[in-house]
């Protein structure tokens, strides 16, 4: 497989073993959505009112939930206008489809690894690091990646921001209703430019990547202690052993006369200039 085309995005991490394992082992953290540090995150308002036009469209709804309750054809004749105002009652407070979306894991990653509050914020005052993948768009050889396969290489889906909630009807389709439930953000998180990998197969938690293919390079914070810094090259270093990779290591420096950081060796990390 030769890779045609590809994107970098960026992982912000603070320093600890699990991020290490990020290198060491390549796993990394898929998020619950409620364990989100927003908690607006992933709640979209819904369209109480679209619920009993919904429902004329599938009677079937109805009636496998008449099945379920062990209700008769009359008795649920009987029941029916109660069943709907208890759906929208539940959608109202938010809870519809909860444990479904519950089941799903994000891995947030970035465009932009010299923002000055993402590495305080999720580098830990500067003291962490950020991963940087090289993520296949076009290669060779293969048609069209599996799901698998674009889990594995952490294929993100971009996040749009804005200020009004999205809101889900029930005759929204399947791309319509992913994008309103886990790829749109309130306006002021625009800063951290962020892209999602939104993992419905193996759902939340410590999942394996292709880290032959997609790990580029390893970005220290310019507040890294010493001893952690030699660990992190430990890090690479084995990997690259290992997998005969050639990852970099470089640390992110404080760019003189302005607030902003720059990568030292690398042209494509330096600071904008100042107009």
């Amino acid at each position: 497989m030769t890779i045609v085309e590809s994107i970098r995005r960026y992982k912000y991490l603070p320093f600890n073993e699990g991020s290490l394992r990020i290198i060491s082992e390549g796993t990394i953290k898929f998020t619950q959505p409620s364990k989100l540090n927003d908690p607006f995150d992933c709640s979209p308002d819904v369209d109480t009112s679209s619920i009993a036009d919904y429902i004329k469209t599938r009677p079937d709804l109805l009636r496998m939930a008449g099945e379920a309750l062990k209700l008769s054809p009359a008795e649920l004749v009987k029941e029916k206008p109660v069943m709907i105002k208890r759906l929208e009652t539940v959608a109202g407070l938010g809870a519809f489809g909860q444990p479904a979306v519950e089941q799903v894991g994000i891995c947030s990653l970035t465009r932009d690894p010299l923002n000055l509050l993402m590495w305080a914020h999720y580098a830990r005052h500067h003291t962490g690091f950020v991963v940087e993948f090289d993520i296949p768009l076009v290669v060779t050889d293969v048609d069209s990646p599996s799901t698998d396969r674009l889990l594995e290489w952490l294929t993100p889906q971009v996040v749009e921001y804005q200020v009004p909630k999205p809101v889900v009807s029930f005759f929204d389709d399947k791309d319509t209703m992913t994008k309103k439930q886990f790829l749109i953000k309130g306006e002021d998180w625009t800063y951290e430019q962020e892209e999602r990998v939104i993992d419905y197969v193996r759902g939340h938690g410590i999942h394996k990547y292709d880290r032959p293919t997609i790990l580029s390079s390893i970005i220290a914070g310019m507040n890294m202690g010493h001893q952690e810094y030699m660990a992190l090259v430990e890090s690479v270093e084995k990997a690259n052993h290992e997998l005969n990779l050639t990852i970099g290591i470089y640390m992110a420096e404080p760019a003189k006369g302005r607030f902003g950081l720059f990568v030292p060796t690398r042209d494509d990390l330096k600071p904008m200039k100042i107009t």
